[in-house]
Order: structure tokens, then C-alpha cells, then sequence
């Protein structure tokens, strides 16, 4: 698989939550053999790069193409739905966002991970 730094897959999960922690063998495989980089985000240790985006549920993938962000939403902690979500990413698809704020900061946050 072609390597694409461009694309950013940050995984919102926190320790305590078992989905998560069962989640994070998935996302260690990815980052060593992914086409995008994998970055796992604890929220309560990286709260401040985060601000004031609430994360309900996990696992919560937020995607971004540079410093575009693609997506933002749960997901099942299946890793074949978030294999596929980014690969049609990767395959040029988009999708239209709804008006979720200004990100750019959490963004730019996230990029230092």
C-alpha cells in the first residue's frame, strides 16, 4: 500500500473505555501498514489540543486530507468500517459535511501528535 502522509486518521478514544482499549491493536496495525498516518487521541490527556469539541462516543475517527477535515463522527469499533471509510477517502470520494464550527485550531492541534 502506497504511504499518503496528507492523510490523518486521529482515533478520539480514552483509556478507561474498554471498546477502546480493544480498538487500539487495530489502529497499532494501521499505523505500521496504513496508507495514512494513524493517531491515537486520548481525550483527557490531549484535552487542551482538542478545546471544545465533545466527544460522546468511541470509538470517533476525525479525517483529514492536509488541513481539510473529511470526516467526523463515530464509528463501530469494527475495523473493516474504518478500513473502508478510508479507503473510499483514498479513492477520491468526499462527502458533504455538516456545519460542525470552526476546526481549523483542532485541527492544527492534532497535526502536532
Amino acid at each position: 500500500m502506497t504511504s499518503n502522509p496528507d492523510w490523518r486518521v486521529h482515533v478520539l478514544c480514552a483509556q478507561w473505555c474498554g471498546v477502546c482499549r480493544d480498538y487500539s491493536a487495530f489502529v497499532e496495525q494501521q499505523q505500521r501498514q496504513s496508507a495514512a498516518q494513524w493517531v491515537w487521541v486520548d481525550i483527557e490527556a490531549h484535552s487542551d489540543a482538542l478545546g471544545d469539541l465533545d466527544i460522546e462516543n468511541f470509538p470517533t475517527l476525525l479525517i483529514t486530507q492536509g488541513d481539510e477535515l473529511r470526516f467526523l463522527g463515530t464509528v463501530t469499533p469494527q475495523p473493516e468500517v474504518a478500513e473502508r471509510l478510508l479507503q473510499s477517502f483514498l479513492d477520491g470520494n468526499r462527502y458533504p459535511l455538516s456545519d460542525m464550527g470552526d476546526l481549523a485550531a483542532v485541527i492544527t492541534a492534532l497535526k502536532s501528535l
